[in-house]
């Protein structure tokens, strides 16, 4: 949660995929941002885009484990094996 008390939620996807994808909305605006292969990214304010980016979020959800509230197991299971990838470098 911000400062302000906005929410965040968190998601690890269980799909092994080489991109993250972001979006963003508020009152104001809306905002898609996708990085691909760390390499790349784009992101767009577009309408039909922010719709579609938005659609695609929500159904990865299904697929994902939430770590900002609730998945302690899961989260300390991922970090621990981030920490080990890190650590083979």
């Amino acid at each position: 949660m911000y400062n302000n008390g906005k929410k965040v939620s968190i998601y690890l996807s269980n799909i092994n995929f080489e991109a993250s994808y972001s979006y963003m909305e508020s009152r104001e605006f809306k905002l898609s941002f996708i990085r691909v292969y760390s390499i790349n990214s784009f992101d767009s304010i577009h309408p039909s885009i922010c719709k579609v980016q938005k659609e695609w979020i929500q159904s990865l959800k299904r697929y994902s484990t939430m770590i900002t509230e609730s998945g302690e197991m899961q989260r300390f299971n991922f970090f621990r094996i981030q920490r080990e990838y890190v650590n083979n470098l």
